[in-house]
């Protein structure tokens, strides 16, 4: 089960979380010589970039990706990387080497195996992996009854990354297979407003991954998880 921790505001969340990342990259790179950062789209993350992007450590070490990534140009509105150029990838952290999940074929079907073909390169365990979470209960792109979410969240499916079309949101995506995700020495999931906790509570009690794909990572063993939550 999940260590859950809550934060009195959002400044202080993300002040200990990007500390809390930092010093796991510079164990890292200290250790191995490298690190790797697997990090979540959308908008709950942006002033946590922004605050990791001002964290003192050599990132010409660190590769980061994303755990997803709309099928859009990078230059799109919608598109998670442009996102993490913004706020993240920015003064010397734009020294680290970043693995885009968008590629220029048609759909994320045709582009999964060139994604697959550059996600090899990645350090796996990952030092930290960040996720958030949906309203459904989501995380990542694994949306519950797309038609891969199956495949997805099976832990020997081989597969790095899969190309989902979620039922209940636009767009098609890309998203990290659950083996992934969770070959992390470290997952965070963030959290943010009444609304998510009442989410993450609903999660708890059950243990249904398509209903809710979130308790696939919630109800493992195989990876320590912090829930960061604020109102």
């Amino acid at each position: 089960m999940a260590n859950f921790v809550e934060f009195s505001g959002t400044a202080v969340l993300n002040q200990n979380l990007a500390g809390k990342i930092a010093d796991a990259l510079r164990e890292a790179i200290t250790l191995r010589g490298q690190a790797s950062l697997i990090v979540s789209g959308g908008r709950t993350p942006l002033e946590l970039f922004r605050y990791l992007a001002r964290q003192q450590l050599d990132w010409r070490c660190v590769m980061i990706t994303l755990s997803d990534e709309r099928w859009v140009a990078s230059d799109n509105g919608s598109s998670n990387e442009k996102m993490v150029r913004n706020s993240l990838l920015q003064g010397e952290v734009a020294k680290a080497t970043f693995i885009a999940l968008k590629n220029p074929a048609g759909s994320a079907s045709a582009g999964q195996a060139a994604i697959e073909q550059a996600l090899s390169t990645l350090p796996l365990p990952a030092d930290v992996t960040l996720l958030g979470m949906g309203d459904d209960g989501h995380i990542a792109s694994l949306f519950p009854g797309s038609a891969n979410l199956a495949l997805a969240l099976d832990l020997h499916s081989g597969k790095r990354c899969m190309a989902i079309t979620p039922l209940t949101a636009p767009l098609e995506r890309i998203t990290l297979t659950l083996p992934v995700l969770l070959n992390s020495q470290r997952i965070y999931l963030l959290l943010a407003g009444e609304s998510k906790r009442e989410v993450y509570d609903r999660a708890v009690k059950g243990t249904d991954q398509n209903e809710m794909p979130v308790r696939a990572i919630l109800n493992q063993q195989q990876t320590p998880v912090e829930v960061y939550w604020t109102a």
